[in-house]
C-alpha cells in the first residue's frame, strides 16, 4: 500500500484540511477547480480515517482531483460548456469508482476546456500565471503541478494529458487505448478517447497504474529511438536538448538509442485520419447540443459538427481501417524498444496565444499507443517535458523509463 506523500500523521482529515487551506491561497489566481465541496471532502476523509487498517486500499488517503468530463456522483460535471453547467450525475465514472475503491479521496472537480477540445477555461499555469496550463486537462495538470493534489484524472482525445502535464511540470500518462474504461466519461470519439492521469512523482504514477490497469512491472527496454519531428511546427532548442540529454542518460544505463524518422506513409496520413474520426463522432455525440444550443458553442466546436455531418459512413470506415494500419505499423516499428521525443514544441505559451500545438501528441492518441511525459528540464523558469512512447500494451515499459528520467521541477 502506498499512501500519498501529502498524507499527514493526523490522517486523511488533516490532509483534507491542508488541501483546503492550500487551495484557499492558490485558487484565486490558479483557478484549477470548477468545484470544491469542503463539507463533502471532510465527510469522505472522516469515513476513510474510520476504516480499520486491513480495509484500507492501496491509494489510502491520496488526494485526487477529477476532470469535469468524468462523472462524480453529486458533483457538477459540466464538460466545460455552459450548455451543461447544471449537469450533476448520480453515479461515478468507472475510473472514479476504481480510485475511490482503492482509498483515494476526491478533492474536487477540475476545469476542462469546452467539450475537452476547444474554448479554454480560466486556469493559469502554476509556474507563470500569464501562461497557459495547456489543453483540456488543464485544471488537473495545474492542480498537480501546483502541489494542491498528489494526482488527478484526465482524458486525452488529441493531446489533452501530455501537453498540460508538460507545461505544468508533472507526470502525464495516456494508457494503451481501451485498457482503462471510459464508462461514465463524456464521449468525443470512441476510437480516440483515452483515460489517463497526472501525477506528482513516479511513486504516485506507479500506484495509480497498479490500480487502474494492474499488471507486472517491466524492466528498461534494450533499445530506443530518438524520433525526429515530422510536423511543420518548429521545436525549441531547449526541448530538443532535453530529449538528447534524456537519451544520453538512458544510454548510460545500457539503453542504446538510434535517431530515426517516422515512416512517411504514417507522417502523411495521421493528421487527416484523426480529424475525420473526431469530426464524425463529434457530430454523432454532440450534434443535439448544436441543434438546440449552438449559440452557446464556440465556432470551433460548431465547425467540427458541421464537417462531421458531411462525412459518409464509407469515409469513416476507411479512416478506422487506416487508424489500425497506422497502429500496427508503429507497433512493428517500435518493437520491444521505446521512443523518446518532445512532449511539446516549446514551454507553455502565453494564455493569449492559445493552449499550444497538438502535433507532438496527436499520433500516439490516434494509434492508441501508451505515452507518458515526465518533467526533465527547465527553460526560463518553465518546465520542459520529455515524451516516452511504446508499442500497444507496453505501458509498464513506459513507466520504467519515466522512473529513470524524472526530475522534479523547481518553481
Amino acid at each position: 500500500m502506498i499512501e500519498a506523500d501529502s498524507l499527514s500523521k493526523g490522517g486523511v482529515a488533516e490532509t483534507a484540511e491542508a488541501f483546503l487551506s492550500h487551495a484557499a491561497d492558490l485558487e484565486p489566481v490558479l483557478h484549477a477547480f470548477r468545484q470544491i465541496d469542503a463539507g463533502r471532502l471532510r465527510t469522505d476523509a472522516a469515513a476513510l480515517d474510520a476504516l480499520p487498517v486491513e480495509k484500507r486500499g492501496p491509494l489510502f488517503g491520496m488526494t485526487v482531483a477529477v476532470k469535469e468530463v468524468f462523472d462524480v456522483s453529486g458533483y457538477v460535471c459540466g464538460w466545460g460548456s455552459p450548455i451543461h453547467d447544471d449537469r450533476r450525475p448520480t453515479a461515478d465514472a468507472a475510473a472514479v469508482a476504481c480510485l475511490k475503491a482503492a482509498g483515494a479521496v476526491i478533492a474536487g472537480i477540475t476545469v476542462s476546456t469546452e467539450y475537452a477540445m476547444s474554448r479554454p477555461g480560466p486556469t493559469t499555469n502554476p509556474f507563470d500565471s500569464l501562461r497557459t496550463p495547456g489543453a483540456s486537462s488543464q485544471g488537473s495538470a495545474a492542480a498537480v503541478g501546483a502541489g494542491l493534489v498528489s494526482a488527478a484524472l484526465g482524458s486525452q482525445t488529441i493531446g489533452s494529458i501530455i501537453r498540460p502535464a508538460s507545461y505544468c511540470g508533472c507526470i502525464g500518462f495516456k494508457s494503451t487505448w481501451g485498457t482503462i474504461a471510459v464508462d461514465g466519461s463524456m464521449p468525443l470519439s470512441a476510437p480516440l478517447d483515452h483515460v489517463g492521469f497526472l501525477a506528482a512523482d513516479p511513486n504516485v504514477a506507479e500506484a495509480l497504474l497498479d490500480v487502474l490497469m494492474p499488471g507486472p512491472d517491466s524492466e528498461l527496454p534494450e533499445t530506443g529511438i530518438v524520433l525526429a519531428p515530422w510536423y511543420r511546427e518548429a521545436t525549441a532548442s531547449a526541448v530538443r536538448d532535453a530529449v538528447t540529454d534524456a537519451a544520453d542518460r538512458l544510454a548510460a544505463k545500457g539503453v542504446p538509442f538510434r535517431a530515426d524518422t517516422l515512416p512517411a506513409w504514417i507522417a502523411d496520413t495521421e493528421a487527416e485520419t484523426l480529424d475525420r474520426l473526431l469530426a464524425h463522432d463529434m457530430a454523432r455525440h454532440h450534434g443535439g447540443d448544436f441543434d438546440a444550443h449552438g449559440d452557446l458553442m464556440s465556432e470551433r466546436v460548431r465547425d467540427f459538427v458541421r464537417r462531421g455531418r458531411a462525412i459518409t459512413a464509407v469515409a469513416y470506415e476507411e479512416a478506422l481501417a487506416r487508424r489500425e494500419d497506422i497502429a500496427a505499423g508503429l507497433d512493428a516499428w517500435i518493437g520491444e524498444g521505446i521512443v523518446l521525443m518532445p512532449a511539446t514544441t516549446d514551454v507553455a505559451p502565453l494564455r493569449s496565444d492559445g493552449t499550444g500545438p497538438r502535433e507532438p501528441q496527436r499520433l500516439w492518441t490516434l494509434a492508441g499507443l501508451p505515452a507518458m511525459t515526465v518533467p526533465f528540464a527547465m527553460a526560463g523558469g518553465l518546465p520542459v517535458g520529455v515524451q516516452i512512447v511504446a508499442r500497444r500494451g507496453a505501458d509498464r515499459r513506459v513507466m520504467a523509463v519515466a522512473r529513470r528520467l524524472f526530475n522534479a521541477p523547481v518553481a
